[in-house]
């Protein structure tokens, strides 16, 4: 009796002694969200927990209770989530242990959900995305700066191949070169539309997926395994990467106008096949698909495992008996309308959209699991990348055709009907002889109707047709070279400078803007003594972000930037300006 009352107390003392008690005045609203998920396998002994409600009320004073079968309780931090105030999270103190039950209660009286962490794990994560870059690119190792003495590196730049036979949309051409040559490097190019050079910059290692989003210039770097964000002089001044242990990935990363970012990683691990397929291994390496969304904080405010919505027989041509086995191979996300996103799963020939505040399967286009019925194309698309959202609501994406016969490739224009589930064509492009690229590849729908056309891995690299399919420019990288996706931007405009360079900055200053009330554009002038990174953006009454004007690291000067309000309502609004220690809010009024 002595013993179990002593055991009683205990428990009482480590409940209430720590952060993670549960606050008896606090009610939650309906629980829709949780990750890991309940029940779910294979999860990183690294990972932070996310519960999200329904509704919002007094969040700050929720406690969790997080306990390992192994490792015993948890301490750690919740907070409730920037831009996120339905939700919470969790980062435990320690790493969990392998194959242990984790137990997470204290958000309601009456719930509670079990995640279980991985077995193991499976070799060095970095090493995996290079080796998986590796076969993508039919690369022998990363491309390593290698330079002999008078080298110059100017030589290196590649010279490309172009024919121009109609009008092209305006813009540069953003791309990264790959070759399997050691001695050469990879760059960073903007091109104009002659082939001539307006940026270039060489790498250390591999980059790939170089674009513009966010008045950021972006892309995936194998030194770092991030997402690199370049300012309009071409300075890095952020990075975007997943958290919960996983590596970031090199196929996509999209940025919302908060800066928080779309990511993904590539999870191998260790499944007993043989009790999923006749004749599967015991000891398989599998790997599965992670989605992830992260906050300007870094923190994880969504996280998506293929292991806890797709099954591994999903795959429409692995081999289920090999000991490794790349079931899903997601290759882009694309953030819908609705704040839902839409991702491109390659090895299992699916376009799927999901839920991104459940997680849950909207729709499923394509593969074992197709929903739609194709009313006019017999081929379907095959081994896929880059699905996009047009204007129009249709869906554009590059089509492999990894699994057609005759083999190729195509840029494939489909209307989904979503009450009666049909598929519809309508447009693609598909050259003339055919080109067929086994991997990598994506499109991109101009602003003058035309489409470019990345070609991945083919000595064709990019193309770029009307809407009437005339082909009206190609580019190709030396032979040997290719590049992962191609696209056409304006390059990024410098703000103004309205500093003489005599003149010394000594304060911050946000000034009223001018004319105001205004109809549709206003001025705003603003100062900073000293460099960093400037955000001014632009909010509703509400307290609702509705433009970023600037976000970027500039110099100290005096500085003017334009706001245009035609897309929005007559109203008050009110901006602000953040750098350094500085901020300061304005108040300006649009009348229509």
């Amino acid at each position: 009796m002595k013993r179990n009352l002593y055991r009683f107390v205990l428990a009482l003392i480590i409940l209430f002694s720590t952060n993670y008690s549960y606050s008896q005045n606090h009610h939650p609203e309906r629980l829709v969200y949780t990750s890991p998920k309940n029940n779910s396998l294979y999860n990183m002994e690294t990972t932070s927990i996310i519960i999200g409600f329904d509704d919002y009320q007094d969040l700050e004073d929720v406690r969790l209770i997080v306990q390992g079968s192994s490792s015993g309780y948890h301490r750690g931090k919740v907070k409730v989530l920037i831009n996120n105030p339905t939700k919470i999270s969790f980062t435990p103190d320690k790493p969990f242990k392998f194959r242990e039950r984790v137990t997470v209660t204290g958000y309601d009286h009456d719930e509670s959900f079990t995640f279980f962490i991985r077995n193991e794990a499976v070799g060095n994560q970095r090493n995996l995305v290079s080796e998986r870059l590796n076969q993508e690119t039919q690369s022998l190792k990363p491309v390593v700066n290698n330079y002999q003495s008078g080298y110059r590196l100017f030589d290196t730049i590649p010279v490309v191949d172009i024919h121009q036979y109609g009008q092209t949309a305006a813009g540069n051409l953003f791309l990264i070169n790959f070759n399997n040559i050691s001695i050469l490097t990879s760059y960073l190019l903007i091109l104009n539309n002659d082939g001539t050079t307006k940026y270039a910059h060489n790498l250390k290692y591999r980059g790939l997926d170089f674009k513009r989003q966010n008045n950021y210039y972006l892309y995936w770097d194998e030194e770092y395994y991030h997402y690199r964000a370049l300012d309009s002089g071409f300075n890095v001044v952020d990075s975007f990467y997943c958290g919960n242990g996983y590596i970031t990935d090199f196929h996509e990363c999209i940025l919302e106008p908060d800066n928080s970012a779309w990511l993904m990683s590539y999870d191998p691990e260790v499944v007993d096949m043989s009790q999923i397929y006749p004749g599967g291994k015991t000891n398989a390496t599998v790997t599965g698909l992670i989605i992830q969304k992260i906050n300007a904080n870094k923190d994880v405010v969504f996280q998506w495992r293929s292991w806890d919505y797709m099954s591994i027989l999903d795959a429409t041509h692995e081999d289920f008996q090999s000991y490794a086995i790349d079931y899903v191979h997601g290759n882009s996300i694309e953030v819908d309308k609705d704040g839902n996103i839409i991702i491109s799963s390659r090895h299992l020939d699916e376009i799927t959209k999901i839920n991104s505040e459940t997680g849950d399967f909207i729709w499923r286009f394509g593969g074992k699991n197709n929903q739609f019925t194709f009313l006019n194309d017999t081929a379907h698309f095959s081994h896929q990348h880059s699905a996009r959202r047009l204007a129009n609501d249709n869906i554009l994406l590059f089509d492999n055709g990894n699994f057609h016969n005759p083999l190729y490739s195509r840029a494939v224009e489909y209307k989904l009907d979503l009450f009666y589930k049909t598929a519809d064509i309508i447009w693609e492009y598909r050259n003339t002889p055919e080109i067929y690229s086994m991997a990598m590849g994506n499109v991109q729908r101009l602003a003058n109707g035309n489409t470019l056309i990345g070609w991945g891995m083919n000595t064709t690299t990019i193309s770029e047709v009307g809407p009437d399919k005339s082909l009206r420019y190609t580019l190709s990288l030396p032979e040997g070279q290719w590049s992962y996706r191609g696209f056409r931007y304006n390059t990024i405009d410098v703000l103004t400078n309205t500093t003489p360079s005599d003149i010394i900055i000594k304060d911050y200053k946000l000034s009223q803007n001018y004319p105001n009330p205004f109809n549709p554009v206003t001025r705003i002038n603003f100062a900073i003594p000293k460099s960093g990174l400037v955000s001014i953006k632009v909010y509703d009454m509400l307290g609702k972000e509705v433009a970023v004007l600037v976000n970027e690291v500039m110099n100290n000067g005096s500085y003017t930037v334009n706001f245009n309000g035609s897309a929005l309502s007559s109203g008050i609004y009110f901006y602000k300006i953040s750098v350094n220690d500085f901020s300061d809010v304005k108040k300006m009024m649009l009348i229509k």
